[in-house]
């Protein structure tokens, strides 16, 4: 009896990592597919799960199967835990620091003194979604514009204003047209990098509770935008950070990296970095905040609490190239 019972929830363990693995793969077109490729790399846990169970059952041939299973697993997620080597796009020997902080306020009600003492302990530059004019104004009167005096800022109600904050001089600010919600950019004068690198703060729509078609059809078209960056910056730097509504198992995310660019947090080797949701009895399950790099390199990627918000606040050190 034991050893059917071992058998049949072995199986089980084995389906569920199956959906999981399968989920990475799939057109993200209803919530059940968001859904299940949010919990993927929860899902595929049930891999290892179900090798101990067949063992217990003596069932050689769906051990081998489960174990070849569980090998899958782990060559898939294993890159985001040991990073990767320093790519074709790689920082030049001479390369100056940057460290970006990206943090969504949660509809303006981060706590603006929370995000000022982050930003002045850990960032040269700030990359601020869902701002409010009465959180823009806060973060103002916190003295976020007393340090970071360069800036643009397209504030909106409820979760539709992005702003971007630097220590360094901002050049060729604009507003990114044609995206649900607003997104700017500009080139960062790094000192001692030839090239001012190009930086985008982005903000897609959630493809949950909401309609998937919005978040859908803008990841579909920012592929496009990466590469005019690319051909835009040519050797200089582009940093493209904020709150993608994806996780790494979602294919439309990973069809981004496809285009020559890199996750800061698996470049780093930070692994899954949890960043949403967070709250009274909330604790963060997926991460859905990015960087985005090309030619520039990540050394190390944190987070920091901002009470209010519902995410934390992602910090991530990088690597700019000086060029000549």
């Amino acid at each position: 009896m034991v050893r059917i019972l071992a058998t049949l929830l072995g199986v089980v363990a084995a389906v569920v990592a199956v959906v999981g693995l399968v989920a990475r793969y799939v057109p993200l077109g209803r919530h059940s597919s968001v859904l299940l490729a949010t919990a993927s790399p929860y899902l595929t846990l049930a891999a290892p799960v179900a090798v101990l169970l067949l063992i217990l059952s003596r069932r050689w041939v769906l051990t081998a199967l489960t174990v070849g299973l569980t090998l899958a697993v782990g060559y898939i997620h294993a890159p985001q835990y040991i990073g990767q080597e320093f790519g074709p796009h790689t920082a030049a020997p001479a390369s100056s620091p940057v460290r970006v902080l990206s943090s969504n306020l949660g509809m303006g009600r981060g706590d603006p003194a929370a995000v000022v003492g982050a930003a002045r302990r850990s960032a040269d530059v700030v990359v601020v979604q869902e701002l409010t004019q009465e959180a823009a104004d806060g973060l103002a009167a916190a003295g976020l514009d007393a340090t970071f005096g360069h800036r643009i800022i397209d504030p909106q109600p409820m979760a539709g204003g992005i702003g971007i904050w630097s220590r360094f001089p901002l050049i060729d600010t604009a507003h990114v047209p044609g995206y649900s919600l607003a997104m700017v950019r500009a080139r960062v004068q790094v000192p001692d990098v030839a090239v001012a690198p190009v930086l985008v703060g982005i903000h897609f729509a959630a493809p949950w509770p909401q309609p998937v078609e919005p978040w859908r059809k803008d990841m579909e078209k920012f592929p496009t935008m990466l590469r005019e960056l690319a051909d835009e910056a040519g050797p200089a730097a582009v940093i493209v950070a904020g709150d993608f509504n994806a996780t790494h198992d979602m294919l439309p995310f990973r069809e981004l990296l496809a285009t020559g660019y890199r996750d800061a947090a698996e470049q780093a080797g930070g692994g899954m970095v949890r960043t949403f949701p967070v709250g009274p009895r909330r604790v963060p399950a997926v991460g859905i905040d990015h960087v985005l790099l090309r030619n520039a390199d990540a050394t190390a990627v944190g987070t920091e609490l901002i009470p209010g918000a519902d995410h934390l606040a992602l910090v991530t050190d990088i690597l700019v190239p000086q060029g000549s």
